[in-house]
């Protein structure tokens, strides 16, 4: 199995770009205000997708971050709402 470039904690999601090998982190916070700076019609927010084998308790705790994410990613949008609707 190949390493993940992937790192998923409570502060976001931290990736390795394959362009400069830089680490990138995305927030709950920081994916709204980027999808409201390209102006988007409906914002989505960060979620977690486990993959297909994963364990009943690593689901249940990926769907618990998942939900604390979008109460985030809600507050930020909730800030400013620009007519913009969120997912």
């Amino acid at each position: 199995r190949r390493k993940s470039s992937v790192k998923v904690t409570e502060e976001g999601v931290v990736f390795t770009s394959y362009r400069d090998g830089r680490e990138v982190l995305l927030t709950p916070e920081s994916t709204v205000a980027a999808q409201k700076a390209y102006g988007s019609d409906i914002i989505i927010p960060l979620d977690e997708l486990p993959s297909y084998d994963t364990s009943r308790e690593d689901l249940v705790k990926s769907v618990e971050l998942t939900h604390r994410w979008e109460a985030r990613s809600l507050r930020e949008h909730l800030k400013d709402v620009k007519g913009q609707a969120m997912y």
